[in-house]
């Protein structure tokens, strides 16, 4: 039995870093373990565990500690919990339940991950770090795997691309790259804090991984994370020049990203073919002939949503009644678009759905957390926002459950991280 005390030498933090590991691996390859994971969570903070003497079984125990709602410490996880509540309070105006219901069913994450938040202790920068690493490695193999695919079948995916199609990626692309950039940024966060688990060489492996990552972020030429990263780039620039007093740093930092974007488009085939192709699509929308376009699909979204809003300013239609009324729009003034679609616009959505109330109080959970105890001061996290808030601008990222899983994980892991921050400095 003496092989199994290995066991009893795993922590909480352990587990934890092994399910956020987990959790951001499944985000791209399994839906449903990412559910399972996430149920994982609440039981870790929830329980305890203690090992006998001779055997190692786990002994589960409620934990002593009470859930006090209340405390200061936990006001950011309630707000969190809050971006569920606003679904659920919709009730009152729904009249298409199965539509709201899955709403209701996407948001819960926000629900349970809020709890978790409550319940779990805060995170130490070197279990945060770890989980970073391991991301930034498995991003890093699993580029190099899609780089080689590119290569074997070249021909066909550019063709593909002047149609609009994207260079194949494990699952979605749109979460694919943003998981991209975030172990972009999770991997600067690496480099400016030093860290190493064991060896000397580790930094400059991030650093080649970094510069690996930003390659394929614009050579998979997906519009949501390139736009996303550059959010979450400059948010973090504004942290540095703030704190060096560097006030051109953000300046630069645009100008070096354009520049970027202008020798991408001039040496990259496939940001190249994404590009033109957008301007075909746009040109079609001018002309009247955007029905059977993707692009064009997506602006007419935007003006559906804001024709909603309009007409339903202060409580919206009813995050239940939104995909009807979408499709009653759709049907009357654009029957040429064979695919109604909700607004591409998180924060027009919930405008749409909710109205300036519902839109107020979503403003206040979703941005509350990042002003509290002054976690803005976090670079991390606020570049975090900035790549989220920037996503919003392009997709309903939390109307979609990989989408509020990658949201509602990396807040909590964050917020954990500032948890400790706070715990350390009240001791």
């Amino acid at each position: 039995m003496s092989r199994l005390k290995w066991v009893a030498k795993i922590t909480r933090m352990d587990l934890l870093v092994l399910i956020y590991f987990i959790a951001s691996v499944c985000m791209i390859l399994s839906p449903f373990v990412l559910s399972v994971t996430m149920w994982l969570l609440p039981a870790l903070g929830l329980f305890s565990y203690t090992y006998g003497q001779t055997w190692y079984i786990p002994k589960l125990s409620i934990r002593a500690r009470t859930l006090r709602i209340w405390d200061k410490e936990n006001r950011p996880f309630l707000l969190l919990i809050g971006l569920f509540v606003i679904i659920l309070l919709s009730a009152f105006q729904t009249e298409d339940w199965s539509y709201w219901w899955v709403r209701l069913r996407i948001r819960l994450p926000f629900l349970i991950l809020g709890l978790s938040g409550m319940l779990l202790p805060g995170l130490p920068a070197r279990r945060l770090h770890a989980i970073l690493a391991l991301l930034v490695g498995f991003m890093t193999i699993t580029c190099i795997g899609v780089g080689v695919n590119y290569l074997i079948h070249a021909e066909s995916i550019q063709t593909a691309m002047l149609r609009g199609h994207s260079i194949p990626v494990p699952r979605n692309h749109i979460r694919f790259s943003l998981l991209l950039a975030m172990s972009i940024l999770g991997g600067i966060e690496l480099i400016r804090t030093k860290y190493a688990y064991r060896w000397s060489w580790e930094p400059s492996a991030y650093i080649a991984s970094i510069v690996f990552l930003g390659f394929m972020l614009h050579f998979l030429a997906v519009r949501t994370g390139i736009l996303a990263f550059y959010g979450g780039a400059i948010m973090m620039g504004i942290w540095f020049s703030i704190r060096s007093k560097k006030i051109w740093l953000p300046l630069a930092l645009v100008l070096g990203f354009s520049a970027f974007l202008w020798a991408g488009y001039h040496f990259l085939p496939s940001l190249k073919s994404k590009i033109d192709y957008m301007r075909y699509d746009l040109a079609m929308y001018q002309q009247g002939e955007g029905g059977q376009y993707a692009d064009s699909g997506r602006i007419v979204s935007l003006k559906t949503g804001w024709k909603i809003f309009r007409e339903h300013p202060w409580i919206g239609i009813g995050v239940g009644n939104l995909r009807q009324e979408v499709d009653k729009v759709f049907e009357q003034d654009y029957p040429d678009y064979f695919e109604p679609l909700t607004p591409h616009n998180q924060f027009l959505y919930i405008m749409a759905g909710t109205g300036i109330i519902g839109f107020g109080i979503f403003l206040i959970c979703f941005f509350g957390p990042l002003l509290i105890h002054r976690n803005f001061t976090a670079p991390l996290l606020l570049s975090f926002y900035g790549l989220v808030g920037s996503a919003f601008l392009l997709e309903h990222t939390i109307e979609n459950s990989i989408g509020t899983g990658f949201v509602v994980l990396f807040l909590v892991l964050l917020l954990l991280r500032q948890r400790d921050v706070d715990d350390k400095v009240k001791n």
